[in-house]
């Protein structure tokens, strides 16, 4: 079993590797040489543990997230899912998907698309719930939308996708106040 790393983030390093016949992802958080040792072993417990709760959590509620094989102090293990990056057929999808996780009060806090993954069956899945949180408030779901949509319009190639997949979000959420408050931010931004 070897590991083979495939990417790397401020907070973790992503691994694939081949057990018992399954490709996998091991997700390993990296400790930070400027924080107290004894408080970066305690962070990283701490958030590991917080992720793998909302990994549960979201697909309790029929929301598609990789299965999780193991947590441990530092790292969890779980299920990879070829990703077809098949986003432009799928953006209302997306909008819908993302109601529903705010729908049990499950903030992302890292929306982009690479923390969204769609099949071959054009299943969407979350992953990556590093920063994510449990909020019922307003001004949280509308910053989590908010971060998405900037970072869809700072591409060219998806500068396109935010008005279709606020559609499919707007078609099931029950909260019209969300959207209301992301212009509302926004226009607070601007002053800034």
């Amino acid at each position: 079993m070897t590991l083979k790393k495939i990417n790397s983030g401020a907070e973790a390093e992503i691994y694939s590797i081949l057990a018992f016949e399954k490709k996998l992802i091991v997700k390993k958080r990296i400790s930070k040489k400027y924080r107290n040792p004894t408080l970066d072993k305690k962070i990283i417990k701490t958030r590991n543990k917080q992720e793998a709760n909302l990994l549960q959590k979201v697909k309790r509620a029929g929301i598609l997230t990789p299965t999780i094989y193991y947590v441990g102090k530092d790292k969890i293990i779980q299920e990879f899912i070829e990703d077809t990056k098949n986003y432009k057929p799928n953006l209302k999808k997306i909008g819908k998907e993302i109601a529903k996780l705010h729908e049990i009060n499950v903030v992302h806090g890292d929306l982009n698309l690479i923390n969204i993954i769609i099949n071959k069956k054009n299943q969407i899945y979350f992953i990556d719930f590093g920063l994510g949180a449990i909020s019922n408030k307003i001004e949280d779901k509308a910053t989590d939308l908010l971060v998405f949509k900037k970072t869809l319009l700072s591409k060219k190639e998806t500068k396109n996708y935010w008005p279709e997949i606020i559609k499919g979000y707007q078609n099931f959420s029950k909260n019209s106040q969300i959207i209301e408050k992301i212009e509302i931010i926004e226009k607070r931004a601007r002053y800034l």
